[in-house]
């Protein structure tokens, strides 16, 4: 007699194969532009941007690794790490500081959350409070570390950081109005709001035509809402983004007081009349300048330089359609200015909110109220509701969408006792 066969490990047909497959893809980040609003973020909460020392050990740990087997231990990728360093003017690693090792050891944990490492055995932290007592081995991910940099040109063959950036190779009408399509479709998903002003003339036409977002929305499930001065994709579910506001934590109830403040001033008929700045259009530049200030020169292959003139203003502009191929539509909102909030008014309002809510602020807080103004505006410029100028801030209209917000505090009272019954 003929035992049935075991549906279990019974062979699949192509068509059960093709159903039961997974289907994996990984997408590679093409940066056209360079954007401050992302950092590389340190700290158990993800609350402490990169310093400059810290990007310099990732970037030197990135290559170290490319270089390395399949394991590496945290000693000897922070030796060879040093050694690197060493090379450089102005940067050190020293395995004898505690500082050194803690900023080199947050360039290993970015690395780490994003799977180029993986700790086999061991504590990093252990290694940096005592690199006697402690240690960390780590298996290495060549194929994540490839597509977290991987360069077109040899660093030594460039004397611009704008040489690292994605260029268009295209020239015809199809092809730029797909890139500029493309940028848009970006600015939307990764920025708090795509604000006309922030576009070149191209893309600001390109925004104003309804397909990019819509098309975004219907991706997402995001909430598209125009105005005057940009679009923006409303996270209603809270399931999208990776940042809410309002949030919770003094930082953001304390940054949500004072965009009430900041809008209520804005908007004030009866207060003196403020000052209108426009936002320095050519940001992307100065962020060039400073890279290319600070771009080692000891290795430079010169005769390799050269393919990018940083004098050409043809090579500075990044290619894009006029606007009128895009969509015709006035122009006055991207040339806006915006109010200025100088520096002696919001420490005068920080201190009428430490007033009114001191109960939900801590002694440090309490302290040290330029630090707590400094993070809460910190958070409104990375949210897009604030340009931070010298003497003070430019409000941006996206503060205005919480010139009506409350904030609720709870007073302090004595904990309850344990045998307290509620009566």
């Amino acid at each position: 007699m003929n035992a049935p066969s075991n549906p279990a490990v019974a062979p699949l047909d192509r068509a059960a194969y093709q159903r039961a497959a997974r289907v994996l893809a990984r997408l590679s980040r093409v940066r056209d532009a360079f954007d401050p609003s992302q950092p590389a973020m340190a700290g158990a909460q993800l609350d402490r941007p990169f310093d400059r020392r810290r990007y310099a050990y990732l970037c030197l740990a990135l290559a170290v690794l490319g270089r390395a087997g399949l394991q590496i231990a945290l000693s000897e990728l922070a030796e060879r790490v040093a050694g690197e360093a060493d090379r450089i003017d102005g940067l050190e690693l020293s395995l004898d500081r505690q500082p050194d090792r803690a900023g080199f050891v947050d360039a290993a944990g970015w690395l780490e959350a994003r799977g180029a490492v993986r700790l086999a055995d061991g504590s990093a932290r252990r290694w940096v409070d005592d690199p006697s007592a402690g240690e960390a081995l780590y298996d290495i991910d060549r194929d994540v570390l490839r597509a977290l940099y991987r360069p077109s040109p040899v660093l030594q063959h460039i004397d611009t950081a704008r040489a690292l950036l994605h260029r268009p190779q295209g020239v015809s009408r199809d092809t730029l109005r797909r890139e500029s399509a493309q940028r848009v479709r970006r600015t939307l998903v990764e920025r708090p709001v795509a604000y006309y002003a922030d576009l070149a003339a191209g893309d600001r036409g390109m925004l104003r035509n309804p397909g990019p977002a819509a098309e975004v929305a219907e991706l997402t499930g995001l909430v598209v809402e125009r105005r005057s001065e940009g679009v923006a994709l409303l996270d209603v579910s809270g399931m999208f983004s990776d940042r809410r506001f309002p949030g919770s934590g003094t930082r953001a109830q304390v940054a949500l007081l004072l965009a009430n403040r900041i809008a209520d001033r804005v908007l004030d008929p009866d207060a003196p009349e403020l000052t209108v700045l426009a936002p320095d259009p050519d940001r992307g530049e100065t962020w060039v300048r400073a890279l290319d200030g600070a771009m080692p020169r000891a290795d430079l292959i010169a005769q390799f330089t050269g393919d990018v003139d940083p004098t050409d203003p043809a090579d500075l502009a990044v290619v894009a359609i006029s606007e009128d191929d895009a969509v015709d539509s006035p122009d006055g909102a991207a040339t806006a200015g915006c109010p200025l909030l100088e520096d002696g008014w919001l420490r005068s309002t920080l201190a009428e909110l430490i007033d009114s809510y001191s109960t939900a602020l801590s002694a440090a807080q309490l302290a040290d109220p330029e630090r707590l103004l400094d993070s809460a505006l910190a958070l409104l410029a990375e949210l897009d509701m604030i340009v931070r100028v010298p003497g003070g801030v430019l409000a941006r209209p996206l503060l205005a969408r919480y010139r009506n917000a409350v904030v609720s505090v709870r007073p302090a009272t004595e904990p309850a006792g344990l045998f307290d019954m509620g009566g």
